[in-house]
């Protein structure tokens, strides 16, 4: 049995690494927060067209503000941005079924394989270009995900197949903002059909302001995708270093080491 103070000394090293986990998790989380923000005030809210309207300041830098127009049009939709057409979902984008792939066709690969709840395990081969985003067509509804490479997107999922109006990032948040409940087909397990969601009327901004925000939010994207692979990297070394701590295997002092090279 390790000694007391051994014992302290290791559950301190463990708990760095936990810490760090955590913090991850909390910076995502306001990354996130950040990314859903932005693309509310923008798309949703008008909030800089409305700061132009009244002669108030936008916040935002010249060549992003110089991008809205300071007035508004009516639309079937309520009032929209001077210039800004509104059309139907699928002239922003379209949705497609995913492909079938039965576990006994499964070969662990490079390749992500995504289903309706989220990623489910990988594969050898892809179907579908990154970036690309998808949400659930079948069991799950509701639930988007944003995939940064090639993936094989399942049947039980729909996948953004053509961005027509639209960016990968900007049709992640966009997505977001759907109720697919809403249009649940099935009885039992839930079902969308992918025609009713393409109906949606769908305001539609300038292409120079979806490619403003592409290249905000996908920083975002990107810096999350990094902060999740540090801590799945950081998980595994914790769950690797506590038998051999327990066991003697490691000293406490070359653990250290190990922790902070890792962070």
């Amino acid at each position: 049995m390790p000694s007391i103070s051994y014992q302290h000394a290791a559950v301190n090293i463990l708990g760095t690494l936990d810490d760090k986990i955590e913090l991850n998790r909390r910076t995502n989380e306001t990354l996130e927060a950040m990314a859903r923000a932005l693309f509310k005030s923008w798309f949703v809210n008008f909030e800089p067209v409305r700061a132009k309207l009244e002669g108030r300041d936008t916040g935002l830098p010249m060549d992003i503000a110089e991008r809205f127009p300071d007035s508004f049009d009516d639309s079937e939709l309520g009032e929209v941005p001077k210039g800004w057409r509104v059309g139907r979902l699928d002239d922003t984008l379209v949705l497609q079924r995913g492909f079938d792939l039965p576990a006994t066709k499964r070969t662990s690969g490079l390749y992500s394989v995504v289903a309706a709840s989220g990623p489910s395990g990988t594969h050898n081969e892809f179907m579908a270009h990154g970036p690309g985003v998808t949400t659930g067509r079948s069991g799950v509804l509701g639930k988007v995900f944003y995939v940064h490479e090639d993936f094989w997107p399942l049947n039980t999922s729909l996948w953004v197949k053509k961005f027509r109006h639209s960016k990968p990032a900007y049709a992640f948040y966009l997505l977001q903002g759907l109720d697919f409940g809403i249009f649940n087909a099935g009885s039992a397990v839930p079902t969308l059909n992918r025609n009713h969601v393409h109906h949606l009327p769908t305001v539609m901004p300038p292409m120079k302001i979806i490619e403003k925000f592409e290249e905000i939010a996908v920083k975002i994207l990107l810096r999350q995708k990094s902060n999740d692979h540090q801590s799945r990297t950081i998980a595994t070394l914790r769950d690797t270093l506590l038998p051999k701590l327990l066991s003697g295997e490691i000293r406490v002092k070359d653990a250290e080491k190990v922790v902070d090279g890792a962070l």
